[in-house]
């Protein structure tokens, strides 16, 4: 169902998180920074490779030749908020897993545009894939997302340096219309245009055919935001792919994530085998 018959039961509390869950936001973002500081001492490679000019285009690189398939991260904020290192305890667990994992930073709204970011982020990209490519890492790739990187990773995969090399998507809890973005506080920061609006709109322009997709979102989110992940399924599956679609029970916006990248919870232990299907 489109966003718009949200209207008159207040877009703000569907389409914004920190507004659906309140003041445990601001504890679950801390838990997150704390569990990766604990954790990044499990973190073997590279960190705050720079792909660019702005200090925000960095990526860390944890990728062997060992490892059967790179995982490549992009976190969410609304793209105005967070950074890569709040996710290295998610990292940490992926990598437990045997995949390798390259977490990728961006610069941020309301500094530069949402054109600007997937700019930067295609660059990066790039610069990523010649690098692996230099070193002999060959290995088939994943593009992650979690929010607004989950919508970031589904335009990415349109690179066609990647086309030879990518396999899967996994997309949680995003945003893919992007038109509410408009009516709400945030757009303080995002600023987006109609053209924007328009032109990032993951429905009507959307990504690479022939990947596998795993696309969740957590059961107790608001059903406005459960909506954007069930479109993006069902225009996918109507253009001939087949997503998976799973709504994890009982999850928020944040915990989705921590349930799903740790194989030993049982809602992970399902994307875990998804990873390693896309070998197949």
């Amino acid at each position: 169902m489109t966003w718009q018959i949200w209207r008159e039961h207040n877009l703000e509390s569907q389409f914004t998180p920190r507004a659906a869950i309140g003041e445990e936001t601001n504890e679950i973002l801390l838990g997150w920074a704390n569990q990766s500081n604990k954790r990044r001492s499990e973190l073997k490679g590279l960190f705050d490779i720079p792909y660019g000019e702005h200090p925000l285009m960095q990526y860390d690189c944890h990728v062997t030749a060992e490892n059967d398939l790179i995982i490549i991260n992009i976190h969410g904020g609304y793209f105005r908020a967070l950074d890569k290192s709040d996710m290295d305890h998610h990292m940490a667990d992926l990598i437990k897993s045997g995949n390798g994992v390259i977490n990728i930073n961006y610069p941020l709204c309301p500094e530069v545009s949402l054109t600007e970011i997937i700019a930067a982020l295609k660059s990066g990209i790039k610069k990523i894939i010649s690098v692996l490519s230099s070193e002999g890492l060959m290995q088939k790739i994943i593009l992650m997302g979690h929010s607004a990187g989950a919508h970031l990773a589904m335009h990415l995969s349109q690179e066609k340096i990647l086309n030879s090399r990518l396999v899967g998507i996994i997309a949680l809890s995003g945003a893919y219309e992007l038109g509410f973005v408009r009516e709400l506080t945030v757009n303080q920061d995002v600023r987006l245009s109609s053209a924007e609006m328009h032109q990032f709109n993951c429905l009507s322009n959307l990504p690479a055919q022939g990947l596998k997709y795993y696309i969740a979102v957590g059961g107790d989110e608001p059903s406005g935001w459960i909506d954007q992940s069930w479109l993006i399924a069902r225009e996918l599956t109507k253009r001939g792919d087949d997503p998976t679609f799973h709504v994890c029970s009982k999850a928020n916006h944040f915990n989705l994530v921590d349930y799903l990248c740790d194989s030993g919870n049982p809602e992970g232990a399902v994307l875990h085998k998804w990873i390693r299907s896309t070998l197949a």
